[in-house]
């Protein structure tokens, strides 16, 4: 009993350290006080500036385009990616795959420095498909880890016993190898959408001019004098980010049962 009690002090500990600023932030968004001071006193008043915050607001629907653009390239990548290299003895392939997971290891500042180098000796402007390479880079190996480890688990022997069966590649494709293949490839999408919408040095360096990020505005608005619409913005962002995961783990339960009707 005793060493129960210490480990769920420890878990509530931890959630707490975790959690707790969230909290706050979330809480003061309803706070009256522009300058987040107690007593708290319930109020909609930066939620109604929010929303006519243009700045903001734009900034905030271009990270969302950014971001789903990225996540969709990538899951597209890394699923092709990860199929031909479970189907190939190329020599390659161990090359491939350590050449797609490297921007793991390069801090992004540099990567960031290196890609504005490249577009500026290559004379190219900076404009949004820069950017969205740039996203890309960075958040694909986030998707072919995902992506790589569940068909490391699945018995591939079932796409043979198929087409003995007869059916031709396209129906192993969606009959079978999508359905088991799909959760992983929601999950890596969702991790690089998460990872290319908070990120702020790629956008910083690759950013075209007169535009902005939500990461970005963030930083400039804490720098020149924050205001709780940014706790507003923030707690939108993350009502939406958790009804986005209670949405994919809803479509993800149900998905091996719509492909196989």
């Amino acid at each position: 009993m005793l060493k129960k009690g210490i480990g769920w002090t420890y878990v509530s500990l931890v959630l707490l350290f975790l959690y707790a600023p969230i909290l706050v932030l979330m809480a003061m968004s309803f706070n009256a006080s522009k300058y987040n001071a107690l007593p708290f006193e319930f109020s909609m008043r930066w939620y109604r500036e929010l929303a006519g915050n243009d700045k903001l607001i734009d900034a905030s629907l271009t990270s969302v385009y950014i971001a789903a653009g990225t996540a969709v390239i990538c899951v597209v990548l890394a699923t092709m990616l990860m199929l031909w290299a479970v189907q190939t003895n190329s020599k390659l392939k161990r090359w491939i795959d350590s050449l797609v997971v490297l921007p793991l290891t390069i801090p992004w500042l540099i990567l960031g420095l290196s890609l504005l180098l490249l577009v500026s000796a290559a004379g190219i402007d900076k404009n949004f498909t820069v950017l969205l390479i740039g996203h890309v880079v960075i958040s694909l190996p986030y998707a072919v880890l995902v992506i790589k480890a569940r068909l490391q688990s699945m018995d591939l022997t079932i796409n043979e016993a198929s087409a003995s069966l007869g059916a031709n590649e396209w129906t192993t494709v969606w009959r079978i190898t999508l359905p088991l293949l799909f959760p992983a490839m929601l999950a890596g999408g969702f991790l690089a959408f998460v990872i290319s919408f908070d990120n702020f040095i790629l956008s910083y360096f690759l950013i075209p001019g007169g535009s902005s990020t939500l990461p970005i505005e963030i930083y400039s608005s804490i720098k020149f004098g924050f205001t709780p619409e940014i706790n507003a913005v923030s707690t939108v962002m993350l009502t939406a980010t958790t009804l986005l995961i209670v949405l994919i783990a809803t479509i993800m339960r149900s998905s091996l049962k719509f492909f196989l009707k």
